[in-house]
């Protein structure tokens, strides 16, 4: 499995980007997953920030979209 991680993005904007996947032609489950992390501070560590993560099954693809996005 290969991940793309797009870093401080909005929950839509990463919505947007994961509907532009299935538009294209890929089927989720299948040729890729996602996830969305919200922003989270337990109050020790650092500040993890809002991503979402892409992942692909095809090498491919990561990099098409890692390159597109970028």
């Amino acid at each position: 499995m290969h991940r793309v991680v797009i870093t401080d993005i909005e929950p839509i904007e990463a919505l947007w980007l994961k509907d532009q996947l299935v538009r294209d032609g890929l089927v989720m489950h299948e040729d890729f997953e996602w996830e969305w992390h919200p922003p989270m501070w337990d109050g020790f560590t650092q500040e993890r920030s809002k991503h979402v993560t892409f992942i692909f099954r095809s090498p491919s693809l990561a990099t098409f979209y890692q390159l597109k996005w970028a």
